[in-house]
């Protein structure tokens, strides 16, 4: 018997009370599953992400009794919504030497769908209270990478190192870090990604991670180096880095071919777009190619693809019908962007899944009142139109101040709403 999860505020504490009843109707998976596929379904699904919240409220010593010790699915279940269960669970536990190689964006998780070695170069590792410092000792110099993770941090729901020192300082790099990416080994592990199936069920949908990167250029710019030494670079030197790019697009099959062997329904490959950042032209150069590629061929394995849309979208609308995603996930309309929902939806084309669509700046107290709250949720439920084709969720993520009361609020407004 599923248990709902009913939330509220006591003198300025959070209040969970966890009942079991019998519900009809679509279990959270099946229905998640039937947007993405564009088929009717028994409510909007609603699977907000709530891993930053969860590691937040855990640092700081404020998680409600009821809720300690959960996983991510659990968690979801406990709160009565879908779980938002993308790459991996980021609440769980991880072993320092998963982060060996997150200095060049790349990192394990006993849930992905792969493990990736360096093999045949020498590299130590040091990991000492926040610090995790990798150094690569490759034939043409070292590379030096350093990562820093703070209680503060944790604090505010983050889950992975922040870069300190990039592995590419300058253009002399180039062929240190095309080597380390030459002696990279991607060990498949689909059993991996099959207990985190297992753990999620009927709960949500187990997204496969693949990488955040959705190419090796995006992955340069997105983790190699810092982004204004890059656009310099680009500019300066575009074919020096091309070089980088092409000798790392064997890694870039490597892992695609991996991610294709497990049973996963849909893959998460790409991410952090951005029409200010990652610019229209860029976008159309060195990213869409590598989505049209990894669509193509997650599509004729039947699984479906779904990118990471968060930034600003108004110029990249044109742009992603040629990429044939299935799913923009974490879609983040007005007030934190210029595009309305609708405005984003009807860009994306009929064939494309939303899902997120909700401000996280909506469930902070700071940001909307009460009546600001239910005026929001009326335009947004204005802008979804029949609810076809979107998982509802908060983009890009529950921040840890939020007022959870206002979750169980979309859930109502979901239900009053009515099948799709």
């Amino acid at each position: 018997m599923p248990k709902t999860g009913s939330l509220t505020l006591c003198n300025g504490e959070l209040i969970l009370f966890l009942s079991c009843e019998t519900k009809g109707g679509m279990n959270h998976h099946d229905r998640m599953l039937a947007a993405i596929r564009g088929e009717p379904t028994d409510e909007i699904p609603w699977a907000p992400r709530m891993d930053l919240w969860y590691i937040a409220q855990r640092a700081r010593g404020t998680l409600p009794g009821p809720l300690a010790g959960l996983n991510i699915a659990d968690l979801a279940e406990s709160l009565g919504v879908g779980c938002h269960s993308q790459r991996a669970d980021y609440t769980l536990p991880r072993k320092p030497e998963d982060f060996l190689l997150r200095g060049i964006g790349l990192d394990n998780h006993p849930d992905f769908p792969f493990r990736l070695e360096l093999r045949g170069m020498p590299v130590e590792f040091r990991h000492e209270g926040d610090s995790h410092k990798t150094v690569f000792r490759t034939a043409a110099g070292e590379i030096r990478t350093h990562l820093t993770y703070t209680d503060a941090m944790r604090r505010d729901g983050i889950s992975l190192p922040y870069v300190e020192h990039y592995a590419i300082q300058s253009p002399d790099d180039l062929e240190a870090v095309a080597q380390i990416f030459e002696h990279i080994e991607v060990i498949p592990t689909p059993e991996c990604y099959a207990e985190f199936h297992r753990r999620i069920g009927d709960r949500g949908l187990a997204i496969a991670n693949g990488i955040i990167a959705a190419s090796p250029m995006h992955l340069i710019f997105h983790e190699l180096m810092s982004q204004e030494e890059f656009i310099y670079l680009y500019m300066d030197e575009r074919e020096k880095l091309a070089g980088l790019a092409k000798r790392m697009e064997p890694f870039y099959e490597k892992l695609l071919d991996a991610v294709l062997a497990c049973k996963a329904e849909g893959v998460y490959w790409g991410a952090n777009y951005d029409d200010n950042v990652t610019w229209p032209t860029f976008f159309e150069e060195e990213i869409a190619p590598w989505l049209e590629k990894t669509a193509a061929r997650l599509h004729a394995a039947g699984k479906f693809l779904l990118t990471h849309t968060d930034g600003e979208n108004e110029r990249l609308l044109p742009l992603y019908p040629r990429c044939h995603f299935d799913v923009a996930d974490s879609v983040c309309p007005k007030p934190m962007t210029r595009c309305t929902l609708k405005q984003v939806r009807d860009g994306m084309g009929p064939k494309v899944t939303t899902w997120g669509g909700l401000c996280s700046v909506a469930f902070l107290k700071d940001s909307m009142d009460e009546a600001g709250f239910e005026a929001y949720l009326d335009r947004t439920f204005g802008d979804i139109g029949t609810g076809g084709r979107l998982v509802l969720g908060v983009s890009d993520n529950v921040p840890p101040d939020a007022l959870l009361p206002r979750l169980e609020r979309v859930k109502e407004r979901i239900r009053a709403f009515g099948p799709v």
